[in-house]
């Protein structure tokens, strides 16, 4: 292999790693929103975790950037349960939709920015 080779190999490498690593980020800041959000609204979020359910470039706002959408699953009385949805663009949380408790309509939190 040659040394261009090498090199283009190894920062590929690096490229990968740093996705990872913003990615589990990420990950771990949605199910603390996930986790907040049920204790908030009297949910209880089910198996305690979340899901990468979109990856794209796209644009919000006007601004272009990785937009990531999280699914999770909740429950109002451990029987039932419901499908939610947080988007994050540019790092930034942009809402949250869980399903309402009692008349079946979803709940829609906009964070303040």
């Amino acid at each position: 292999m040659s040394a261009t080779a090498s090199l283009f190999a190894l920062l590929l490498l690096a490229a990968g790693v740093l996705a990872w690593q913003l990615l589990r980020g990420m990950h771990e800041s949605a199910l603390a929103v996930a986790q907040r959000s049920c204790r908030e609204a009297g949910l209880q979020l089910l198996d305690a975790s979340v899901a990468l359910l979109q990856l794209r470039w796209a644009r919000e706002d006007g601004a272009w950037g990785w937009r990531l959408d999280y699914g999770f699953d909740v429950s109002s009385d451990g029987s039932r349960r419901g499908h939610g949805r947080i988007r994050f663009h540019r790092g930034a949380l942009r809402w949250i939709r869980m399903p309402g408790e009692t008349d079946g309509r979803d709940l829609w939190v906009v964070p303040h920015e």
